[in-house]
């Protein structure tokens, strides 16, 4: 457990949108992520945007640790940020419906 509270410190810091300085968007709409492959920079932000009227959540991993999670549900509109600090590969799926998924690919 402790292992992974530092995995996750290490890896990602989280906050709710505030301000709109990001490197990339994530659109949640038709109950899909547009884009579903990213690629950015280690420390760049992603802002995931949900369009649709029905709730969603978003939950990272990298490899077995989660390392992030969004509030268990977004509402239309709302807004999630996450910065990635380590390379590597992110899967990231909606907590509420798990046909939607996609990847964040973070380079040096």
């Amino acid at each position: 457990m402790r292992q992974r509270a530092f995995l996750s410190a290490a890896l990602v810091s989280t906050a709710l949108a505030l301000g709109n300085s990001y490197a990339a968007e994530v659109r949640i709409e038709n109950f899909a992520f547009a884009p579903e492959k990213l690629t950015v920079r280690a420390g760049e932000t992603i802002v995931f945007v949900n369009r649709d009227q029905a709730p969603h959540s978003v939950i990272g991993t990298m490899g077995e640790d989660e390392i992030f999670h969004s509030p268990e549900q977004l509402d239309e509109d709302e807004t999630f940020r996450v910065t990635l600090a380590r390379p590597g590969e992110v899967a990231f799926r909606c907590g509420l419906h798990s046909h939607m998924s996609g990847t964040i690919f973070v380079v040096p």
